[in-house]
Formats: C-alpha cells, structure tokens, sequence
C-alpha cells in the first residue's frame, strides 16, 4: 500500500490523483487502501443545493449540474494531479447513457486533465472483464437503484438482480459497515450472475472485497475500487495492488 519511503518521504512522488466528490462524503479513508506504493489522494468536495434532502431521483440529480462541479475541477487544477475521477456515482447515471461521458468530457475541457466519473468506470470495468451479465448491490432507494438498472441496460449489460439497502443520506451510506456490502452481495448473486457490482462512492468495501470475490468465485466491482483503479490507469500507473479484488491486482494493464 501507499508509502513516503521513496523520494525523501514525499507523497505521490510516482502520481497524485484528484477526486471530486459531493460535500456530504465521509469515507475518504476508504480510498486510500487502494494505492500502490508512491500514489496519494487530494480531494475537493463541490457544494450541492440539495445536500440535506434524503436521496431520491430528484435529489441526485441536482448534483450532476455541471456548474459546481467544474468550479470544484478547477481547485483541484492548481494541484496538478495525473489523473481526476468524479465521484459521485448517482449523479453520473441518473441522467441515463451518456450522462456520464458527457461530464467527464466537460471537465477534462474544462482542466486539461484526464478525467473519468465513477459510472464510466464502472462500464469499463465490466468490458475489460468480459462481463455481459451482472447482480447489482446498491445502497440507495429503489428508485435510484432503478436508474442504475436502466444505465446499465442502456450501456448492454443485463442485470440479473438488484438489491436496495434503502439508506436515504450519505451519512448513513458512509457510517454502514462493509459487513452489511457483503451480506447483500450474497443475496443477490446467483450463478446467472457473472459479476456483482458494489454500487455507490460513499461505501466501504476494501476490508471485504478480496474475501467477498472469493467466496463468490467471481469479480466484483466496487465503487470505491473501480474508481482507484480508473484513476491509475488514466495515471498510466500499472503496479499491481494486492488484496483489493481482481481488478486492481490484474487489470490495470488492460487495454
């Protein structure tokens, strides 16, 4: 994992990588058990109009407005990371197919850095492991759960299953342990399902997603994970994270 053994003990001497996520996130600590040795994190949250609704369609959707998000790109531009990855994955697919392109388009123009969003990595992922058939775990309403359904859809995979843990603030999402992800994701697998996908940047899964893949016999992909590991490979950093799922420790060369 990450270290400031290397370079006179300066963090990301190798590549720092911007994330941009929605001010009510609370797991940060999350995604620093993703990086290979040499990488750091530098986050900046953008304000939202609806940060203290409880999460609907309507809600998430308001966070995709371009206007706070690319003033938020713009902080982390003075920090010259390598890579930047917008979080936020309800507000990258409530918008439907192409939603999520469109923003990461938008702030890759806007910064001159590249950029992904969670959702798009998400696709990715599951083409660069050849998955056409995937259960869905997500802790949202069913109404934003069925969004997620419906890009997924929309982007040619077939959702097999779904379940909603029907949390309502991000603060909830952020404070539910990684137990409660692997439970769900049990439930909802079945051997249709060549995947499960952990939806949501606000989950904790680094403590469970290599026992989780295990005890499936098949990937997962976590939000948190997924979003790291399109971070490095837009970084063009390709070293291997060990015990963070299938991903991280044999994907990162992956064309």
């Amino acid at each position: 994992m990450a270290s400031y053994t290397s370079a006179g003990g300066v963090g990301g001497w190798r590549a720092r990588l911007g994330l941009l996520t929605p001010d009510d996130a609370i797991n940060d600590d999350e995604y620093w058990q993703y990086l290979p040795d040499g990488v750091s994190l530098i986050f900046t949250r953008y304000r939202t109009n609806t940060r203290f609704e409880p999460l609907s369609p309507s809600m998430v959707d308001s966070y995709a407005e371009l206007g706070p998000i690319l003033d938020a790109a713009e902080t982390l531009r003075i920090t010259r990371p390598k890579a930047l990855v917008f979080l936020c994955n309800s507000c990258s697919f409530v918008r439907g197919v192409g939603s999520d392109v469109e923003i990461a388009a938008a702030i890759q123009r806007t910064v001159n850095i590249p950029a992904t969003t969670i959702s798009t990595a998400q696709v990715q992922a599951l083409r660069a492991l050849g998955i056409n058939r995937v259960a869905v775990v997500a802790p949202y309403p069913p109404s934003v759960t069925a969004l997620l359904e419906k890009f997924l859809a929309g982007n040619g995979f077939t959702v097999t299953g779904s379940r909603s843990a029907g949390l309502e603030t991000e603060w909830q999402i952020g404070n539910t342990p990684p137990s409660v992800w692997y439970d769900l994701a049990r439930s909802v697998d079945t051997p249709e399902a060549e995947c499960v996908l952990l939806a949501c940047s606000g989950i904790r899964t680094a403590a469970v997603i290599e026992a989780l893949e295990e005890d499936l016999g098949k990937p997962v992909v976590s939000a948190p994970a997924v979003s790291i590991w399109a971070a490095l490979r837009l970084a063009g950093i390709k070293t291997p994270v060990a015990g963070r799922g299938i991903l991280l420790a044999n994907y990162l060369s992956t064309p």
